[in-house]
């Protein structure tokens, strides 16, 4: 028995076996028992012993074999592709979306809706679990809803307290709404940079070698996180991160959460459409139109459209000036900008890398990798996902009530 399991009931036991069993196979995806002990510490037959069950209960499925050494052969453990399921909502400012997870991390429903200015929380929630309804009554069992929402969010009271341009939002209590809504799945909620910081991780960063990682959220709003060793950082009541709501001018326009030239009114999408929209009428050297959306913008900014051009690198400047901030304070060693941002490539990277340069000292500088995201997918949604399992007791008995399901997880 190990220093982590000394003290700890049978149950306490098996539970932490368990966890730990969960998370390698979360880390490495399909390996066999002798890799899992290796990778948790436990001895194989304490592996058999903890994997029959999850087998048993449809958490994990034996997918084929492996070869070891010397030409041996093992099965292979995996995730279950089918039979249970994870929900994940992402709420933005301007829509949101919903995907349904196997247990492997595969999507297999997706849907994505716009949310009109004129929207009231209650109207949007009755779409949301409309979609939500649709989808469970398809899959064979849910193990939890994961929710992402944008900041500031208290995460300690799972409440929104600013939504910038969404204020409907600030009076609905989402997270008690969709618990009632659906009292037998636990339902787990974060902030959205949070999630996609937690799957830059995962994906990216620890591959990367890197210890501290400043993910940028750049869309609809901006956000940011600090991941430390593989831990997202989220500070007393899970505040830690509003990087928008941070002023970079003091004497600038007020914000609604009661700052001035807060970085977020300067960059993020709503207000890069606005600059460019009041412009496009006087602008002769654009194709842009007074009704542009923001695919046309990228499109735009990357066929070299002046006007993009000037509105896209405007805020890049901005967003650098908010990073350096982050780096003089945090002194991370990747810094990863992602969501709808990224899409912009790598002139507006550049651009970012100019200003960011040119305002920190070098010897800090040389020491930092400033990049784009890579990952192809929702981020947000992949690290509600990732949250929810690392929080879900899979593989304990299904008709133990919650508390003794906590007691015997340790």
């Amino acid at each position: 028995m190990n220093e982590v399991q000394k003290g700890l009931s049978i149950g306490g036991v098996q539970g932490h076996n368990r966890r730990a069993i969960l998370a390698a196979l979360q880390d490495m995806g399909a390996c066999s028992r002798k890799e899992l002990s290796v990778a948790t510490g436990l001895d194989q037959a304490t592996i058999t012993r903890a994997i029959g069950p999850l087998v048993d209960d449809g958490v994990v499925e034996e997918v084929g074999l492996v070869r070891g050494g010397r030409g041996r052969r093992s099965i292979s453990l995996s995730f279950s592709g089918s039979g249970r399921y994870v929900l994940c909502l992402r709420l933005q400012r301007r829509s949101f979306s919903i995907g349904a997870f196997n247990l492997r991390g595969e999507i297999v429903e997706f849907a994505e809706e716009a949310i009109s200015r004129e929207s009231l929380a209650k109207e949007t929630f009755a779409e949301i679990t409309k979609i939500m309804d649709r989808f469970i009554a398809k899959l064979d069992r849910v193990d939890g809803i994961g929710v992402a929402v944008p900041g500031p969010f208290l995460e300690r009271d799972e409440r929104v307290i600013l939504m910038t341009e969404s204020p409907q939002w600030q009076g609905f209590d989402l997270i008690p709404e969709l618990r009632s809504r659906y009292p037998d799945v636990p339902v787990h909620s974060t902030h959205d940079a949070k999630a996609a910081a937690l799957t830059e991780w995962r994906h990216h960063a620890r591959a990367a070698g890197a210890r501290v990682l400043l993910y940028l959220s750049a869309g609809q709003g901006i956000g940011s996180a600090l991941v430390v060793d593989g831990q997202v950082y989220r500070g007393a009541q899970g505040l830690a991160g509003e990087l928008g709501h941070t002023s970079i001018s003091v004497d600038g326009p007020i914000c609604k959460c009661g700052n001035h030239g807060c970085l977020e009114l300067f960059t993020s999408r709503i207000s890069l459409l606005r600059a460019i929209r009041e412009q496009a009428k006087e602008a002769a050297d654009s194709r842009l139109t007074p009704d542009v959306n923001f695919s046309e913008v990228l499109e735009a900014y990357g066929n070299g459209d002046a006007l993009a051009v000037q509105e896209v690198n405007r805020v890049a400047r901005y967003l650098a000036q908010g990073i350096v901030n982050c780096i003089n304070f945090t002194n991370p060693d990747l810094v990863v900008i992602g969501d709808e941002y990224a899409g912009f490539g790598q002139a507006f990277l550049d651009e970012i890398k100019a200003h960011v340069k040119s305002a920190v000292l070098p010897s800090i500088y040389e020491t930092v990798e400033i990049e784009l995201s890579r990952q192809t997918e929702d981020t947000v949604l992949r690290g509600s996902f990732l949250d929810v399992l690392a929080q879900t007791h899979l593989g304990s008995p299904r008709n133990m009530p919650r508390d003794l399901v906590e007691r015997a997880s340790g």
